[in-house]
């Protein structure tokens, strides 16, 4: 006897097979009813522009997707195309389902890919006019910019909102092929008439394009008229206009819960700092890379507590031993991680700051890591006198080109003090993560860095051992 199952159960069990990285098992489900490819559907083609693609392969088996919305559009679109020497016999008119309405994830960086790929291959120049492979490489090129046109307009007139919209490098080779610059591929979207209302319901933005100073700007000034909902941001910043538009942009957020900046070695403005610290009751998650701390005035007001704050990741980050950052780091009182990240470069070591830190919130989870340039036996020892009773996991970082070395007795110093806080009957996790060999003639790092000694320390403690 055969069982009928209910809609919702269905859309929930799609909803679990689908994955950001393989839609393997949804194309499965095509297959098994007309009423599972009907619910199928819009959830592969939801991946289609939002899922991240790591191989050629990929990338040329997507394109084909290009196909599709072309066999969407009406017919004054498709003969436009066909003007511009197009060939449109592999998409005849009319699809079964719509499409670009299924569209809530829009990687951009993947539209230039697949029209990029797509485009030469259904481009027919005009071998009477053309006469070199520059001419044929000319009319497709420009061909091509018109189609990407096309379908960022069919996306806009036909979704209903856009919840992921990120906007990242795209290599030269695919924007020498599709004609285009960065401030097209951004025109192409916020400037189009549905724009705003699709935008509306962005959760997630991401704008990680670093040397194109004047590019961002308007884009950060457009979604701060338009979002006000947005939950994560992972932006990369190169500019003074860039800057106070996205303080603007993180101000007017009401739910901001995950934010990652990387400043690119800028020195960033107070002004921003202060944005960030708006948003103190609601970021979760915050991670500040190459960012110079030095305009950071803590002490002009009140920076109270983060009290939504469970993972902080400092990176590569100057002048944190300035005093004003110590105000920074006593409002991080709710921290259930904290991963700090140094840099070579960078000509002091902020012990104080991370003290600060271990002393103020109850982390149980703790990475970091040192450089042969400073004292780790000394660092280790003023860490052991700070360390939380909550914490359980200690994570040393080792690098091939900077690594650092501290001592057996200096580690059992330190399991001394660690072991001891809350009565040592909590489990403990001392985790070594070291980076990739560059070539097989180095040695294990491990030989170099840490000795059977340290192993016997390790040992005698009880302590739980992973090297990665």
């Amino acid at each position: 006897m055969a069982y009928k199952i209910s809609t919702e159960i269905l859309i929930i069990v799609l909803n679990n097979v689908q994955s950001s990285r393989s839609t393997q098992d949804l194309y499965s489900s095509l297959l098994v009813n007309r009423i599972w490819c009907k619910f199928t559907i819009p959830l592969l083609w939801e991946l289609t522009l939002g899922q991240e693609y790591y191989t050629e392969h990929e990338l040329r088996k997507k394109a084909l997707c290009i196909r599709t919305y072309i066999s969407c559009m009406d017919t004054q679109v498709r003969n436009l195309l066909i003007q511009n020497k197009f060939d449109l016999s592999s998409s005849p008119p009319q699809a079964i389902f719509d499409y670009p309405s299924f569209t809530h994830k829009f990687i951009i960086n993947n539209l230039v890919y697949f029209v990029s790929i797509y485009s030469q291959q259904i481009v027919s120049p005009d071998q009477e006019n053309s006469n070199s492979d520059d001419a044929d490489e000319e009319i497709v090129t420009t061909e091509s910019r018109i189609l990407f046109h096309e379908i960022c307009k069919l996306i806009i007139n036909r979704c209903t909102f856009l919840d992921c919209f990120k906007l990242v490098r795209v290599p030269k080779c695919f924007l020498k092929n599709i004609y285009l610059r960065y401030g097209d591929l951004i025109g192409s979207i916020l400037n189009l008439p549905g724009a705003p209302k699709v935008f509306k319901k962005l959760e997630s933005f991401t704008s990680t394009i670093r040397r194109n100073l004047n590019l961002t700007e308007p884009l950060y000034e457009s979604l701060k008229l338009i979002c006000d909902n947005i939950l994560s941001m992972d932006l990369s910043l190169n500019s003074d206009p860039q800057i106070e538009s996205l303080e603007k942009l993180i101000i007017v957020q009401k739910w901001l819960e995950n934010l990652s900046i990387a400043g690119n070695f800028y020195r960033l403005p107070n002004s921003l700092f202060w944005a960030i610290i708006s948003r103190k009751e609601t970021l979760k998650s915050l991670r500040l890379d190459l960012v110079d701390f030095s305009n950071f005035k803590g002490k002009l007001a009140s920076i109270g507590q983060f009290i939504s704050l469970q993972e902080l990741y400092i990176k590569h980050c100057y002048r944190l031993h300035n005093s004003d950052c110590l105000f920074l780091a006593s409002s991080f009182t709710q921290l259930n991680s904290f991963h700090y990240f140094h840099s070579r470069h960078i000509d002091s070591y902020p012990r104080e700051f991370i003290i600060e830190i271990l002393q103020t919130a109850n982390i149980r989870s703790f990475s970091f890591d040192c450089g042969e340039e400073f004292d780790a036996d000394e660092l280790l020892c003023q860490i052991t006198k700070n360390v939380p009773e909550s914490l359980e996991i200690i994570e040393i970082r080792m690098d091939y080109n900077d690594p650092w070395i501290f001592s057996a007795d200096s580690l059992r110093i330190f399991l001394e003090g660690w072991c001891c806080k809350g009565g040592g009957n909590k489990p403990r996790i001392l985790r070594i993560k070291r980076s990739l060999k560059l070539n097989d003639f180095m040695p294990p790092l491990n030989l170099v860095t840490i000795s059977s000694e340290h192993f016997k320390v390790i040992e005698e403690y009880g302590i739980r051992f992973d090297m990665e």
